[in-house]
């Protein structure tokens, strides 16, 4: 059950905001649909990876070229997946919020196989606000990035249990 707002704290009333946590989802989304040209859904089990990775400046600035495999990745950087799954269990009421908000808002779409960018459109998409910091953008490149990077072709369970993540 997710805490109240008003019981939570106020880094994470920021860091964890649902509207922001939805974009991010989005962009990953959007992310994940780029490359092979078919408009995929992004499988449900994945979005819950999403915010672990983004919201880590450290496992963030981390991160390799889309020419690097994540499997690869994984097996080469355990200082990071040593407590992610730990990091992913804490952000699973963040990720429903967030897939929960984005839903209703349209800016997602639940599919039968995963979800999808919803039909809202933002100009540009993701939003860029004056104030948005160095991170709030490093935080959507990397959402982009995530999105693209996650193997469309391997098996899931695959991929989570390298992550050390169970269902």
């Amino acid at each position: 059950m997710n805490p109240a707002w008003s019981e939570r704290s106020i880094e994470d009333q920021s860091l964890f905001n649902p509207v922001f946590c939805a974009l991010l989802l989005r962009t990953a989304c959007r992310g994940y649909q780029e490359g092979d040209g078919a408009a995929r859904a992004l499988p449900l089990a994945h979005c819950f990876l999403i915010l672990p990775i983004v919201l880590n400046a450290a496992m963030r600035s981390a991160l390799p070229t889309l020419r690097t495999r994540m499997t690869t990745w994984i097996t080469s950087h355990p200082e990071h997946i040593g407590d992610f799954a730990d990091r992913s269990r804490e952000l699973v009421y963040a990720t429903r919020e967030a897939i929960q908000l984005g839903c209703a808002q349209e800016w997602l779409a639940i599919a039968g196989d995963g979800v999808r960018p919803g039909p809202h459109r933002f100009r540009p998409d993701p939003p860029r606000l004056a104030t948005d910091t160095v991170d709030i953008r490093d935080c959507y490149e990397a959402a982009r990035f995530v999105g693209r990077w996650l193997p469309k072709n391997d098996r899931q369970s695959t991929i989570l249990s390298m992550l050390g993540v169970t269902t």
